[in-house]
């Protein structure tokens, strides 16, 4: 299928597209809730599949069908679906996780520094502590109260937060946090702890300063 997936890295999409195209129904829809796959994102799923893997905009009886199937594939359960309805869910993996992974290539700039995390306020919050040189950097990642929530997933899934939110980091040091620093948005905690990671590598090797 040639659906339309942002490419900063060949080796990204190929991977991704292996991994989703080895998924039957049953797990496609399990990688779907647990990456709290939008409507928005299904829609462009069902859309990449009646064009042929182009979606066409403007073609009001091509977006009634796409919005057809899509609500044809929430509505039923898995063992339910058609060849297209499991094609739509596969398109919009491809394109919401190459997205994430878009954002994961564009904060690695450095190798990351794995950390420890703790995770508080039911995944809504993680905290860490790095020494590098001399300097001990205290990280927080949260969600961005700045920022607008995302839209809600198709299929809520209890593990995750009720609303998706962008996310932010926050690396302080010194005895009162007098040096900080913080940069958002990003997709995901994930994306943020990362981005947070490569920080870290950068300011212990001593390629920039809060």
């Amino acid at each position: 299928m040639n659906a339309d997936i942002p490419a900063p890295s060949d080796t990204a999409v190929l991977c991704i597209r292996r991994t989703v195209d080895d998924l039957g129904p049953a797990d496609l829809w399990k990688l779907a809730r647990a990456t709290a796959l939008t409507r928005d994102e299904l829609s462009y799923g069902a859309a990449a599949v009646l064009a042929n893997g182009d979606p066409v905009t403007g073609d009001p009886v091509g977006e009634l069908a796409a919005h057809t199937l899509a609500q044809e594939v929430a509505e039923r359960t898995p063992c339910h679906w058609g060849r297209d309805h499991t094609e739509a869910v596969r398109a919009a993996l491809y394109r919401s996780l190459a997205d994430l992974a878009d954002a994961l290539l564009e904060v690695s700039e450095s190798t990351p520094t794995p950390l420890d995390w703790t995770t508080h306020d039911h995944g809504r919050r993680y905290a860490t502590t790095a020494v590098g040189a001399g300097v001990t950097y205290d990280v927080l990642v949260r969600t961005d109260e700045n920022a607008p929530t995302v839209a809600a997933p198709v299929w809520d899934d209890p593990s995750l937060p009720a609303a998706r939110a962008a996310w932010q980091w926050r690396i302080t040091s010194g005895p009162t946090g007098c040096a900080s620093h913080s940069s958002a948005p990003f997709p995901s905690a994930l994306a943020a702890r990362h981005a947070a990671e490569c920080t870290i590598t950068a300011l212990t090797a001593g390629r920039c300063s809060l």
